[in-house]
């Protein structure tokens, strides 16, 4: 049945999320990696500069939220058939976030998802994305002070250059959403709910499937497609590919900010009303860049957007998010409220206990008028004992 399938042209798109260390700018030096050469990189940047514009819209570019550093390109050795290169990307965020772009074309071959799954096993050692990941891990510590990574998302791009694409879904639709999901189990998924996860297409064009999951993304395009040739020649991402491209990078980076103000919100919550106003002052800042990342652009990829932040989280972590920010904004009533209290407590001590011993003097000056040290025994004795019944009046007061 494999041979009569029609050959497919796979390209991967590896998306790694990161935290941003304060203050990089730029690479000291990439081991393992080579410039990316001229006869690429031209049409590479024209191709990308002009979908960022239509599909993010000139406001938002102006606004510098996001930077691309050209890393370069990775020589691979492995199985025939297997990508022979990788070029990297890495993006900034201006909230301090990173999201590692790898682009692997992979040869003309038989159409054959379990063997792309096993490519783009990230847990397996031997697997291409494994070893893409070893190879970055130097230039990982430099942008983030770790070799790790947060979130983990590949993008596969898929052309048929000679076939339709109505023949494949009806023969492999099953083999197409066992790829969306990276499912390696031999069992068979229920029609009902491969059918559901094609009717998410969000491709308007003939000939085209776009799908987003919460393990990968897929962009599937037939022979209609006539940027593939001319990519493929190049060793190029497809043109076709870079609206829905930006698109689940944009969201990989919405999720990688709010995680982290998530996790600085619940893991390093400040003790002191200072510390609390200064983290409130930076979550505000986020949300803004969030806000900014989700909302500046033209939305050419609403649909798209709308589905990822549904299944990759983002709405219900930014909800989490809110919540957070929201008991921290507690906290801090609530320490100005006891501050305030306590503050309150020992003022009513202070003036009631000089108040009490003002009379204590005036009584004693009229009894002692020739005894300095007497009256001034009167008055501080007085003062004294007025501070402590107050205190534990007060005290006694406030715990009932």
């Amino acid at each position: 049945m494999t041979a009569r399938l029609p050959k497919c042209q796979p390209g991967f798109v590896l998306l790694f999320s990161t935290p941003l260390r304060a203050g990089f700018d730029g690479f000291d030096g990439a081991a393992n990696v080579a410039p990316l050469p001229g006869l690429a990189r031209n049409p590479a940047n024209l191709w990308r500069n002009a979908a960022e514009a239509h599909v993010l819209g000139a406001g938002f570019l102006a606004a510098a939220r996001l930077r691309q550093h050209e890393v370069g390109r990775i020589d691979l050795a492995g199985p025939q058939g297997e990508p022979d290169h990788a070029d990297v990307t890495l993006i900034t965020h201006v909230a301090g976030v990173a999201l590692w772009e790898v682009w692997l074309p992979a040869p003309l071959q038989a159409f054959d998802p379990l063997r792309w799954i096993g490519w783009l096993d990230i847990d397996a050692p031997d697997s291409v994305a494994a070893r893409i990941w070893a190879l970055l891990a130097p230039q990982a510590v430099q942008v983030s002070g770790t070799a790790g990574f947060g979130q983990y998302l590949p993008v596969c791009a898929l052309r048929l250059p000679e076939a339709d694409l109505d023949p494949l879904l009806e023969s492999e639709a099953q083999a197409l959403v066992r790829l969306l999901w990276r499912d390696r189990q031999d069992r068979a998924l229920k029609p009902s709910v491969v059918a559901d996860e094609l009717a998410r297409n969000t491709c308007a064009r003939v000939g085209g499937l776009s799908l987003i999951g919460r393990r990968s993304a897929l962009d599937l395009h037939d022979r209609h497609d006539e940027t593939a040739a001319e990519a493929a020649a190049l060793g190029l991402a497809p043109r076709s590919l870079l609206p829905f491209l930006i698109t689940v990078e944009m969201l990989c980076i919405e999720r990688a900010v709010l995680q982290g103000l998530h996790d600085r919100l619940t893991r390093s919550a400040p003790t002191t009303v200072d510390g609390l106003l200064a983290l409130r002052a930076d979550v505000a800042t986020g949300l803004e860049e969030y806000y900014g990342t989700t909302l500046a652009g033209t939305r050419f990829g609403d649909e798209v957007s709308l589905a990822g932040e549904e299944v990759l989280g983002i709405t219900n972590l930014f909800d989490a998010v809110i919540n957070r920010l929201d008991m921290v904004s507690f906290t801090l009533t609530t320490h100005a409220e006891q501050r305030m209290t306590l503050l309150q407590f020992w003022l009513t001590v202070v003036f009631g206990a000089t108040e009490i011993g003002f009379i204590a003097s005036s009584i004693a000056t009229w009894y002692y008028d020739s005894g300095l040290a007497t009256v001034l025994a009167w008055t501080v004795g007085a003062t004294v004992v007025s501070a402590i019944a107050l205190i534990a009046a007060l005290r006694n007061r406030l715990s009932a």
